[in-house]
């Protein structure tokens, strides 16, 4: 990670808000929690925050309309906020908007998954019999890694 010039916080002990004097050039928030209020409040003036995800709200089993909500209120606070930016990444527009694009990041990412470059979390591999089973444990939040659909897996409840 410092090699990247990142920097490593155990989200556990460390305030993340805290950590960088003078905050963050960009901060990648997965999560959603607080409306991204804390992620927000990381970066320094100028900086960036790129939200890719809002599983707080899922897991909160928030409506559509309080995602969209706490979407457009996250846009207001960018502006309102001296100078730091938001950004929302959905894998789904970017495929639509930039196939190619999208081709090539894909493409990239398996050379990397192959070679052992990044190793993502994996809680289990599951058929695609298991699906309903995946979404309530999904909901339920707690899990240490992904859950994997794998179209050849045979069910485990046959």
């Amino acid at each position: 990670m410092r090699e990247l010039g990142g920097t490593p916080i155990d989200y556990q002990r460390e305030d993340f808000t805290k950590v960088v004097p003078g905050g963050f050039d960009v901060v990648f928030d997965g999560i959603g929690e607080d409306g991204c209020r804390r992620s927000l409040a990381a970066l320094k003036r100028g900086g960036m925050l790129c939200a890719y995800g809002y599983t707080a709200g899922v897991q909160a089993h928030s409506s559509l309309f309080s995602i969209l909500t706490w979407t457009a209120r996250l846009y207001v606070l960018g502006w309102l906020s001296g100078g730091r930016r938001v950004y929302f990444y959905s894998i789904n527009l970017m495929r639509a908007r930039h196939p190619a694009w999208f081709r090539e990041d894909l493409a990239r990412l398996f050379e990397m998954l192959a070679a052992r470059a990044i190793q993502p979390r994996v809680a289990e591999r599951i058929s695609f019999a298991e699906v309903a089973e995946a979404h309530r444990r999904l909901e339920a939040g707690g899990l240490e890694g992904k859950l994997v659909l794998c179209p050849d897996l045979p069910s485990r409840h046959q």
